[in-house]
């Protein structure tokens, strides 16, 4: 809200103001921020030349007969402060000025003939274009400063629009709207069931690779131990071959032991046997000698065997006997004198003649 200027005395403005100084008519001051001394009878203003902001809604409806609330925004500011002294009502600011009623029905009117000459979708889709682009063409000539100061047929009001945005368009009937929708409802539900049919079938296609992965890792681990039971059977096999061999080996090994033993047991009795035949063979020989030796021994030396030896062995084994003997009958001195007559002949068979035998 602009703030009341004083009658007389000194008048500063701000530095988003410019000052205008007229007295009997002439300007004797417009600058930018600038301050003056104010007698009776002087005419001052202070124009705001900061940026203003001014919304506004405007009802229509389309081509097709659907009635529609836009909803804008524009952005203006104040360019030549002198031509917008004379032209517009400045005494006041903000969103009530006479300056922002002026512009809010200006961009309603607008707004209104252009969304009757647009279709619905149109309106959704193009709102710069069709609507914003539109209504800065239509309205930005009209308020813009181009006169001059001393031109008395300026012919702008010396404000310009900075933009002018299309914030909103809404369809005013609820199943219009709906109808409206429908098709984007049942596109995006189309879209949401396809999204979501998309990732069930990326979920089947990862669990099913997870299955083959899993399924190729129990493969892989069966295959390790089919593979480590056949080294291991293979061991065993190696072992009992082994075990084997070694058996067979000492079986073997024992055999030849035993074979040798036996040899050597046959060896031996037959050296034993080859020993026994040598020394019966010895002794036989030995026999056969002593009895080819006795069979040549002389009869001189029978003589002096049967005188040396034979006959007193003889007569001491019946010297022995005589004392153990108990003649019952003629017939026990016939035994004796039967052994004495056969010593006798035998001695006289070798040739000795024994004394007082005739």
């Amino acid at each position: 809200m602009a703030r009341p200027l004083p009658a007389w005395g000194v008048v500063t403005a701000d530095a988003h103001q410019h000052l205008v100084h007229i007295r009997r008519g002439r300007v004797l001051q417009s600058t930018q921020g600038g301050s003056c001394f104010r007698w009776p009878g002087d005419v001052v203003a202070l124009v705001d030349t900061s940026v203003h902001r001014l919304q506004f809604t405007a009802d229509q409806v389309t081509r097709e007969k659907v009635g529609v609330a836009v909803t804008g925004l524009a952005v203006y500011r104040v360019v030549a402060p002198q031509v917008a002294w004379r032209m517009l009502d400045l005494s006041t600011e903000g969103a009530g000025s006479p300056l922002a009623d002026i512009l809010r029905e200006m961009f309603v009117g607008a707004t209104r003939r252009l969304v009757a000459n647009l279709g619905l979708e149109d309106c959704l889709t193009r709102r710069k274009d069709a609507l914003a682009d539109e209504l800065m063409a239509e309205v930005g000539p009209v308020v813009a400063g181009r006169g001059r100061t001393g031109d008395g047929t300026d012919r702008g009001w010396g404000v310009a629009l900075d933009t002018i945005e299309i914030q909103d368009v809404r369809v005013l009937s609820e199943e219009v709207f709906g109808r409206l929708q429908a098709p984007y409802r049942e596109e995006l539900a189309l879209s949401a069931l396809a999204a979501r049919t998309a990732v069930l079938v990326e979920e089947a296609r990862l669990a099913q690779e997870r299955a083959k992965a899993a399924e190729a890792r129990r493969l892989e681990l069966l295959r390790q131990e089919e593979a480590r039971i056949a080294a291991e059977r293979q061991r065993r096999e190696e072992d009992a071959a082994h075990a084997a061999l070694l058996a067979r080996r000492q079986a073997q090994a024992e055999l030849e032991r035993d074979v040798a033993r036996a040899e050597s047991e046959v060896r031996r009795a037959e050296l034993e046997g080859q020993a026994t035949r040598l020394r019966a063979e010895a002794e036989a020989e030995a026999i056969r000698q002593r009895r080819a030796a006795e069979a040549e021994v002389s009869e001189a030396r029978l003589r002096e065997l049967m005188l040396t030896q034979t006959l007193p062995q003889v007569a001491a084994a019946f010297a022995d006997s005589f004392d153990r003997i108990t003649v019952t009958g003629a017939s026990d001195l016939s035994v004796l004198g039967s052994g004495l007559s056969q010593v006798l002949a035998t001695a006289e068979a070798y040739g000795i003649r024994l004394p007082g035998r005739a």
